[in-house]
């Protein structure tokens, strides 16, 4: 593109002349310069529609096969009802992951992920053999970990932000993980020397929250997060040892561009962690990485961290996680498949009151609370211990105080003795000599 073309988008740029750069410009330079909100209102116009074609034309495959899920999924939902619909696109989503994988084969569909999901869980129980010493020292450490957070009373958005903060300064920082063992992720960050991901992140929060209170059935999940869109993270002190853009430092290919994109469609590219509010009937979600709360509602994720207008998007990929990364088997697909349903329940509460609760606003008011509370009882623990040092520095006192008396007592006594010998002898001596 010359300096000429590149002048006439800028100006049709300008002028929100977003059309026209499609048509004379062609798709590339249609998606790379028309605003993603501007965008994303024309694929929804264009599919209630039913312009599919022309979805394809401006938008691509990738974009094209969504709306077309989408709308198969409305269809089935509106024939059969929602457990159905949400069956059908979680299998329909699997089935992409599978192909992406190379898996895809005459072989049923169910066989392939059954074989898939029992495969990881073989690895998984070899792992528990061989890291059994590290794995019972963290076990141990979070059941204290939990005993100390349940002796606080915090509700729950205390207990999140408590727990990724503590996360984040209790260990070295972000950088590629050295163990990173399949099935145990949280193993990276068991001391103030651990580094980790958002994998290792998301499991070692999802660990401590279960031991805290396994009503919230906290568990991890692959997203594919956007690369842009404005996010704000929750007053969290982070540590970046090693960036994303550090660790693929080399230079990409157009072609290894689309295939790396093409594949964080279907694997994601971040790890996040799910927690269950019964009492809300709700399921949050939570960022440890980048610290945030959402919700995952409708098969979808709403960050509250994420602007309203351009805000960064996450997409759910229950069924990766189901067959990758849990390492739980069948069983695990299955529970993907549940927790997938659940999200399609209706809340007991209002989107409204959700974000009073667990916006980013209430995330770092919990902060403070929770900052103060601790602030508070570690000046009463140092107060407590400064008492106690000062009762054995006082019985330390009393008891020289008692044993210079007594020896001074001794002293006396043995002086008077000596002063009663002394005398009697004198006595005697006077005795002797008028006999």
């Amino acid at each position: 593109m010359n300096k000429e073309e590149r002048l006439r988008i800028k100006a049709l740029k300008k002028d929100k002349k977003y059309e026209e750069i499609f048509i004379q410009f062609g798709r590339e330079a249609y998606v790379k310069n028309v605003p993603k909100q501007y965008r994303k209102k024309d694929v929804s116009k264009l599919s209630q529609e039913g312009k599919y074609e022309a979805i394809y034309q401006k938008y691509g495959e990738s974009e094209h096969n969504k709306v077309l899920l989408k709308a198969m999924y409305e269809e089935i939902k509106e024939n059969r009802g929602t457990i159905h619909a949400s069956l059908w696109k979680l299998k329909q989503d699997m089935k992409s992951a599978l192909k992406m994988l190379g898996l895809i084969t005459g072989t049923s569909f169910l066989a392939i992920t059954g074989t898939l999901a029992e495969g990881m869980k073989g690895v998984v129980q070899e792992n528990a053999i061989k890291y059994e010493s590290e794995i019972l020292e963290y076990n141990e450490h979070i059941l204290d970990y939990a005993n100390k957070v349940n002796n606080m009373k915090l509700n729950d958005i205390q207990t999140f932000m408590k727990v990724m903060d503590d996360m984040w300064g209790s260990i070295k920082g972000y950088k590629t993980p050295e163990k990173d063992i399949l099935g145990f992720l949280e193993l990276d960050l068991i001391d103030e020397d651990g580094y980790g991901v958002c994998r290792n992140m998301a499991k070692d929060v999802a660990r401590k929250l279960n031991a805290i209170n396994p009503e919230y059935c906290a568990r991890t999940m692959a997203v594919k997060m956007e690369h842009n869109g404005r996010y704000t993270i929750a007053n969290i002190e982070q540590n970046i040892l090693e960036t994303n853009e550090t660790v693929e430092e080399q230079e990409e290919t157009e072609k290894e561009s689309k295939q790396r994109e093409l594949k964080e469609n279907f694997y994601g590219n971040h790890m996040i962690t799910l927690v269950d509010l019964k009492q809300y009937n709700i399921t949050l979600v939570l960022d440890p990485t980048n610290p945030g709360v959402g919700i995952y509602q409708n098969g979808n994720i709403q960050m509250f961290n994420s602007s309203k207008e351009n805000g960064k998007n996450f997409d759910a990929k229950e069924y990766i996680s189901a067959v990758v990364h849990d390492g739980k088997g069948i069983e695990g697909v299955v529970n993907a498949a549940k927790n997938y349903i659940e999200t399609y329940q209706k809340p007991s509460i209002s989107m409204g009151k959700l974000e009073q609760l667990f916006g980013v606003e209430a995330q770092n008011k919990a902060l403070e609370e929770v900052r103060d509370m601790e602030k508070s009882i570690n000046e009463n623990i140092e107060s407590r211990n400064q008492f106690k040092e000062d009762i054995k520095m006082e019985t330390e006192s009393q008891f020289r105080e008692r044993l210079k008396i007594e020896t001074e007592n001794e002293i006396s006594l043995e002086a008077k003795n000596q002063n009663s010998n002394s005398k009697n002898k004198t006595i005697e001596k006077h005795e002797e000599r008028e006999l």
